[in-house]
């Protein structure tokens, strides 16, 4: 009778087989599956956590908006019997007000437009206020003297029908299709460069802003506008906030 003896240790070759070594690739080899997968779900926890941050940022940003547009109006008139020039277009105002933002861009997903760059402009609630010495705002009647640097204008007042001209920057390591977005009048922007934490970001910041975007609004003798704010001390005390998630630092938000 034939016995087998399945304890043996041959290989089809009829070689003894080295067991330690098959002990060795056996546990490379696991250690090289235990990496990969937790590679794997170290990847997808990341992609995960970034998904959520952006979710949360989206979500705490329109909390912001609503809270700013909940804020109380003062409709006001201007006045003065001097003038300043405005920063950008170079026109005698009573008041001027700078809106500051910066050009992004993303990746169209419509079928029309897909894969093409999709260009929007985002700016800071927060508006640098210009004006000659002695400018005075009207509320009910009375007269305020003006003692602020930022603000916030009202939509509804009607102020983006004083809109007068724009000052674009971009640095040479902006994408191509963001640079071009405008002519850059460096000059003027630099003029501008410590009126707002945005501006400052751009100019002082290696890893910030890499374009800049202001828009002037001028306001003349009489002219209405709409400011969120208070009255207080007998003074106008604008609201102030600028935009969450931009470059900004404690210091340049006073």
């Amino acid at each position: 009778m034939i016995k087998f003896n399945f304890k043996a240790n041959i290989n089809t070759n009829g070689a003894n087989v080295d067991k330690k070594g098959l002990k060795i690739i056996l546990i490379v080899f696991s250690l090289f599956i235990l990496v990969a997968i937790a590679m794997f779900m170290g990847f997808w926890s990341f992609a995960f956590s970034g998904i959520s941050n952006i979710q949360n940022a989206n979500l705490e940003r329109y909390e912001q908006k609503k809270a700013i547009d909940a804020l109380p109006v003062l409709k006001c008139a201007v006045y003065t019997d001097q003038t300043i020039t405005s920063p950008a277009s170079g026109e005698e105002a009573a008041l001027y007000l700078l809106r500051v933002g910066n050009v992004k861009s993303y990746l169209a997903s419509d079928e029309a437009q897909y894969g093409k760059y999709k260009t929007y402009e985002n700016f800071d609630y927060n508006m640098v206020a210009g004006y000659p010495k002695g400018t005075k705002l009207s509320v009910n009647g009375k007269l305020y003297p003006i003692d602020f640097k930022l603000c916030i204008m009202d939509s509804l007042g009607g102020g983006e029908t004083h809109f007068t001209k724009d000052i674009y920057s971009a640095k040479p390591s902006e994408i191509y299709h963001i640079r071009v977005y405008k002519t850059s009048e460096n000059l003027k922007m630099d003029a501008l460069r410590n009126v707002h934490p945005w501006i400052k970001n751009y100019y002082h910041s290696y890893k910030g802003l890499k374009n800049i975007l202001v828009k002037e609004y001028v306001f003349r003798n009489g002219d209405s506008v709409y400011i969120k704010g208070k009255i207080e001390h007998n003074k106008i005390v604008p609201f102030a906030e600028h935009m969450l998630y931009t470059p900004s630092t404690a210091s340049d938000n006073r």
